[in-house]
């Protein structure tokens, strides 16, 4: 068996409890007591996230936070808006900002999402890799696609804020995902990529 290998020092480590910070959810050991894999089948480490199930999850909360985003501007617009005394017209002006402004709000959040989750996952599939250039591909084809009609200063300037809007949703989602150094560590790898790897 191939996995046998990595739980081979498991004799020799240490059972008191550590804090319960670090706490192994199976084992009541640190977990870099552990040599070799940290997952459960040999080839859990080279899975991905599909790019279907990305896509579903980029588009879904996009949509949902424009419904609640738009929603709100339409209740604000309707309070600015509105003066007459009737209950009956007050809820129904109010119902009319609200799904007016919340559906295109979500709806229009919900395209670019599918444009930059889309050409994200196919840049990365065409260059087999997965690295932060894809994120910026991704958003400067948004960016492209979304003023695409405007001529091309608009186009132009739409795909150099897509590309910077890419690299910032990376560096967020980065940052949430594996701490406050991702940022810093991204900048300093691509550079070197860059410039000092030539």
């Amino acid at each position: 068996m191939t996995g046998d290998s990595d739980y081979a020092n498991l004799g020799s480590i240490p059972l008191t409890p550590p804090p319960q910070q670090y706490q192994h959810l199976a084992l009541n050991i640190h977990p870099e007591h552990l040599e070799g894999s940290q997952y459960v089948f040999a080839g859990d480490e080279k899975k991905k996230r599909s790019l279907s199930d990305i896509m579903f999850f980029g588009i879904g909360t996009s949509y949902i936070s424009g419904l609640a985003a738009g929603g709100l501007w339409g209740l604000l617009e309707h309070t600015r808006t509105f003066d007459a005394s009737s209950k009956l017209l007050r809820r129904n002006h109010c119902l009319n900002s609200v799904t007016k402004r919340g559906v295109f709000v979500g709806n229009s959040l919900a395209v670019l999402a599918l444009f930059y989750t889309a050409g994200t996952g196919c840049i990365g599939k065409l260059r087999d890799k997965d690295d932060i250039w894809n994120d910026i591909g991704g958003g400067a084809v948004t960016g492209a696609l979304y003023k695409s009609t405007r001529g091309i200063k608009t186009f132009s300037k739409f795909f150099c804020l897509g590309a910077i809007g890419g690299l910032a949703l990376n560096l967020m989602n980065g940052t949430f995902e594996q701490g406050s150094s991702y940022a810093s560590e991204t900048i300093s790898e691509t550079y070197e990529d860059l410039f000092e790897r030539r």
